[in-house]
């Protein structure tokens, strides 16, 4: 499937937010794949988008702990297009991604990791923009189009009541969650 030709600012434009995350550390990004998961569910995700979502999530908060040490997550929603689609829009300020070309054409060896996690992202959601400048921080905004049957109106409050009363589980529980999605 082609992935559309979109920056952040028109993917994230008429979007509403639903939840920020800060990223400071592991447990941030245990955390934000936890809510990446349980918002993809509450929108009507099937479980195989739910991990594939949870794991893009996860793999990009943890590069922005890697190589930035900071950074903020937010999940939201469009709701003034035709198709709507769930948004995970993860942003830092650190020193940007040098061999950015490489990476996404899949020519670059990490050093310090795998590499796949931005190509790997890219490969599994419906929409994919990545901007990045050296010394202004990198953005990833990824996307997931809505099931055909889920693409009503949004029960924001609903959403919100729910995420309040469900806090995230402790590291140790999501990573026995994330063998049991591996498996």
């Amino acid at each position: 499937m082609d992935i559309p030709v979109d920056t952040a600012a028109s993917l994230l434009a008429g979007s509403r937010t639903l939840l920020s995350v800060g990223l400071n550390g592991e447990t941030d990004v245990v955390v934000a794949r936890q809510r990446a998961r349980q918002l993809a569910r509450l929108l009507g995700f099937g479980t195989q988008d739910q991990i594939r979502l949870a794991t893009a999530t996860s793999e990009i908060a943890r590069n922005v702990i890697q190589y930035a040490r900071r950074g903020r997550v937010e999940f939201a929603v469009s709701s003034n297009r035709p198709e709507p689609f769930f948004l995970v829009n993860i942003s830092d300020s650190g020193a940007g991604i040098p061999n950015l070309t490489e990476i996404l054409e899949g020519s670059y060896e990490s050093k310090t990791g795998l590499g796949i996690g931005l190509t790997g992202t890219r490969r599994i959601m419906d929409r994919f923009v990545l901007e990045s400048k050296p010394g202004a921080g990198t953005r990833v905004v990824f996307a997931k189009d809505f099931p055909a049957a889920k693409r009503g109106a949004i029960d924001i409050a609903g959403i919100a009541a729910e995420l309040a009363r469900d806090l995230p589980k402790g590291v140790e529980e999501e990573l026995r969650q994330q063998n049991r999605e591996a498996l």
